[in-house]
């Protein structure tokens, strides 16, 4: 006895059924098709005046052996998958036994099927959901718990947490009170080519740059060091691009215009470092890189932060302001 295991797909019963259909309808169809052609070919002779009542009598016979076999086909199919149903151990589960599917398929199963099918979908996105609830809840944890370090141990100096720079860059980014302001538009269309009013020859925004700075004398004080990607300010164009590449890993790229790559207040770290020369690969952790675990936790210290824990994607390469609002 076969069977097919995707008889609760609400398609496959539909094509079943409409199956069933097509086969009752021949049945009933084709005796009167019979009965009509054999009327007219007598109805034909009888005004033609012809005396050619063997030669229809046998062709109606032919008729009517076709018309038989053409019946019988849908009865043996029916009679086969009865056959088949009476000797599955389990008749009620049309979901393994094609037979059974094949008697139980009707409008009313169809309608069910597609409606356990839609509750199985709205279960995945609730759980996706609930996930993705609490996968935000993990970052904002982190977001909260390294901006607290940030505030405990700040440090002076080369880095002031509550500088103000109102110099709009990129499209319009500035700085009040130690928090990155960026427009809610598209990002990407503002990126200015580094000139006279850039600190830095890539196009990041000058007080971030300061931080990325910042942090790099502090990393190579500690040991280690850090390369930032010299892609200061990632034009919308070049973000498409971006996105293309990492289309088949959802999350690996925000979408154009989504980035703040495209405000030049997001790096890419390039290299972290295991000690003051070597460099760590792309295979890293806590455990083989060191210089990349000091990075991480030393981070809000600057006024920086690294969004471990994004909900789809983890980068622990990517760099941005701690604390950066939209206006």
């Amino acid at each position: 006895m076969f069977q097919i295991l995707f008889c609760e797909q609400p398609g496959i019963v539909q094509v079943i059924y409409f199956l069933k259909v097509f086969l009752n309808l021949v049945r009933f169809v084709t005796p009167i098709i019979l009965i009509i052609t054999i009327s007219l070919d007598f109805y034909k002779n009888m005004l033609t005046g012809a005396n050619e009542k063997e030669s229809i009598i046998k062709k109606s016979s032919n008729k009517i052996m076709a018309c038989i076999i053409v019946f019988l086909v849908p009865t043996m199919i029916n009679l086969l998958l009865s056959i088949l149903n009476a000797a599955s151990i389990d008749t009620s589960d049309y979901t393994n036994d094609f037979a059974t599917c094949y008697k139980e398929a009707n409008p009313t199963l169809i309608t069910q099927l597609k409606e356990k099918q839609a509750l199985a979908l709205s279960n995945k996105e609730e759980e996706e959901r609930k996930k993705n609830l609490l996968n935000y809840a993990n970052v904002q944890a982190k977001f909260k718990e390294q901006e607290e370090k940030g505030k405990e141990n700040n440090v002076s100096g080369s880095y002031n947490g509550n500088t103000t720079n109102m110099n709009k860059q990129n499209g319009g980014v500035y700085v009040q009170n130690g928090v990155f302001y960026f427009p809610s538009g598209a990002s990407g269309k503002g990126c200015k080519t580094p000139n006279g009013s850039f600190n830095n020859p890539y196009g990041y925004h000058n007080e971030f740059w300061n931080r990325l700075q910042a942090l790099k004398q502090a990393a190579i004080q500690a040991g280690y060091n850090i390369d930032y990607s010299t892609q200061g300010c990632r034009t919308y164009s070049q973000q498409v691009a971006t996105y293309e590449k990492y289309r088949s890993t959802p999350g690996r790229a925000a979408k154009p215009g989504n980035s703040r790559h495209g405000w030049g207040i997001a790096s890419d770290v390039s290299a972290f470092y295991k000690n003051a020369t070597q460099k760590c690969g792309n295979n890293r952790s806590y455990s083989n890189c060191p210089g990349m675990k000091w990075a991480h936790e030393n981070a809000p210290k600057y006024g920086l932060n690294f969004p471990l824990l994004n909900a789809k994607y983890k980068e622990d390469w990517h760099i941005e302001p701690l604390n950066k609002k939209t206006y």
